[in-house]
């Protein structure tokens, strides 16, 4: 971020919690970072989905360098999904706020416009995992500060509910968001998408056999295998595959894979990050035609 809305937003963020009206995004001034974006990435490859078949729920990067994949994911997205509200989870970076699954119903200033948060899709997780609200933790937060603009931009009326998850979450909390999640899961108006990068600091044949690794675990809705991941989010991983498995008939698309280094053409860089863009999808019953 840079201007004015910079300015706001760290007076914004000394207030007192209860006296803020927004959270600010990435770049919320300045929308020439995601419509440079838009104008470069490459057309999004078409997804083969059978017939009945609906995109239900998704991971994608928070590392700007992927920004085409960011592009070509939300506009699969919004080839294939006409969504009322879409859950966003991401980590915690920097353990900021007062519990290890945060969460707000303040709205998003993006460089697109205000987006809404679905209050009462908060007020059901409020009630899920018996915390309170939790605005401070998104302070500076990219995980899903990087993302909100692209939601913007791709689905103007849609409503959110962000909700961070820290590397230190405790069982309770995450099985309460498992079943929010679930419930959500089977509302076909409601998307679930997970802000995730995969292997941090190593060189690219190391992140590629952890890669294989985690695309296998997310393949298999294998939870038990995730806390051995090289991931950023594992606790928010485990709380949607959990979910995805709870709800049940799910179908796992890899989409793209790649990495820091492949594009940047460094491929000798020591502290490569990795990203998948990851689609699931359930068939949905179809109602016959009447005669």
């Amino acid at each position: 971020m840079k201007g004015p809305a910079y300015v706001a937003c760290l007076l914004l963020f000394a207030l007192p919690a209860g006296v803020r009206t927004l959270h600010y995004s990435w770049w919320s001034d300045d929308a020439q970072p995601y419509l440079r974006a838009l104008r470069q990435a490459s057309p999004a490859a078409p997804l083969d989905l059978a017939p009945g078949e609906t995109i239900r729920a998704g991971i994608v990067t928070h590392h700007f360098l992927a920004s085409a994949l960011m592009v070509r994911f939300f506009a699969a997205l919004q080839a294939r999904t006409s969504p009322e509200t879409a859950i966003l989870l991401g980590p915690n970076h920097f353990h900021h706020g007062l519990a290890n699954v945060s969460f707000s119903s303040l709205p998003w200033e993006t460089p697109f416009g205000i987006l809404e948060v679905d209050r009462s899709a908060v007020d059901q997780l409020k009630t899920a995992t018996d915390l309170p609200e939790d605005p401070e933790a998104f302070t500076g937060e990219h995980s899903l500060g990087v993302l909100v603009p692209f939601v913007k931009y791709y689905f103007p009326h849609v409503r959110v509910v962000p909700i961070l998850v820290d590397i230190n979450a405790r069982d309770g909390a995450l099985k309460a968001l498992r079943g929010a999640l679930a419930a959500w899961l089977d509302n076909p108006h409601v998307l679930v998408l997970l802000s995730m990068d995969f292997s941090h600091g190593s060189a690219d044949g190391i992140a590629d056999s952890r890669d294989a690794t985690a695309q296998e675990a997310i393949t298999n809705l294998a939870t038990a295998k995730v806390e051995s991941l090289n991931v950023d989010c594992r606790k928010g991983l485990w709380a949607l595959l959990a979910a995805l498995r709870q709800a049940g008939s799910f179908k796992v698309h890899i989409s793209e894979h790649t990495n820091s280094a492949r594009l940047t053409g460094n491929l000798r860089q020591p502290d490569v990050t990795s990203y998948f863009t990851i689609y699931f999808t359930r068939r949905e019953a179809v109602s016959p035609r009447p005669n």
